[in-house]
């Protein structure tokens, strides 16, 4: 797929694959929208996932970028472009191809098993992370811990976010990286799109929002015996309409303690369970009376099992 000199256009929801040049190549193009294409294989005559030349204010998001034959991301001369939410993964030579390239902005990317995550040389600036709490990008090759939380990073207490910074080389830094994978899920609130997104170490599965019932859930799994944590950035509207700002998160049915931001847009909030496979609810706030019962019935369910596991 190519585009040259093009302007305010959408390109969503493509399936590219196995192209024989680029698979999406984009030159002298600026002011379009690149969202929810999958965009993989291409061979080898065509080196790179997405080509973007020459090109500016354009918004890149939610793309799957997988498997391609050179680098995931080409960026050649190309400045003030924004690239959120996607997932570029398991790409030949790079995640990311940065040349006579400034001022462009990745956040809440994930990174993920390319040789070389990104190639850029340190003459040029670019911005590998938003502000705290909305955070930077997830990386799997950081080798960082997550004790303490803050814009410094100098808080009592885990956020999701990463306490060193994640270097990228030069003068290109995330400064807020991600501890687990991102993933977005578009909801319909009152007629309107809206967006819910978590940052885990678990796998996520089964999303739904319920507007009637006032409910987000989803499933988290992962292995036995691990620690799991989730990130959940859920619209300020949503937060006060549905919960009146006071949402109570339920998993497997026991309410759970969690730490909360918000940056004015979004409520951040953030938990910890136990691996293995669980059912996580966000429900309005539930009195008090209510709460100890069920914490009581959870724990005789849970001694129940361990016995029965035991004996």
């Amino acid at each position: 797929l190519m585009q040259f000199s093009c302007m305010y256009n959408t390109i969503c929801g493509n399936n590219i694959t196995e192209s024989t040049y680029y698979g999406l190549y984009m030159h002298s193009s600026s002011h379009n929208d690149i969202s929810a294409n999958s965009i993989t294989q291409t061979k080898p005559v065509g080196v790179t996932g997405l080509y973007l030349g020459g090109g500016q204010f354009n918004i890149i998001h939610e793309n799957n970028i997988t498997n391609n034959y050179a680098d995931g991301i080409e960026i050649f001369s190309s400045d003030n472009n924004t690239f959120y939410g996607n997932t570029i993964k398991s790409n030949a030579d790079s995640g990311i191809f940065i040349t006579g390239s400034s001022n462009n902005t990745f956040y809440h990317n994930n990174i993920i098993n390319n040789p070389v995550a990104v190639v850029s040389p340190s003459t040029y600036i670019n911005f590998w992370n938003s502000s705290y709490p909305s955070g930077g990008n997830y990386w799997s090759g950081y080798t960082g811990v997550d004790i303490y939380s803050g814009i410094n990073q100098n808080e009592t207490g885990s956020d999701g976010i990463g306490d060193s910074a994640y270097t990228i080389g030069g003068n290109n830094t995330d400064y807020y990286p991600l501890m687990g994978p991102f993933s977005n899920f578009s909801i319909s609130y009152q007629e309107e799109t809206y967006y819910i997104a978590t940052s885990c170490n678990s796998t996520i599965s089964d999303f739904q929002f319920d507007e009637a019932a006032k409910t987000v859930s989803f499933n988290v799994t992962g292995e036995d015996g691990t620690t799991g944590f989730c990130r959940v950035i859920i619209p300020n509207t949503i937060i006060e309409d549905l919960w009146q700002g006071n949402p109570t998160i339920l998993v497997n049915g026991a309410p759970v303690e969690y730490r909360n931001w918000t940056d004015g847009t979004n409520t951040y909030l953030y938990f910890t369970y136990s691996h293995s496979e669980h059912e996580v609810i966000i429900v309005p706030e539930l009195p008090s009376f209510i709460i100890l019962p069920i914490f009581m019935l959870t724990t005789l369910i849970a001694l129940a099992l361990y016995r029965k596991r035991k004996f």
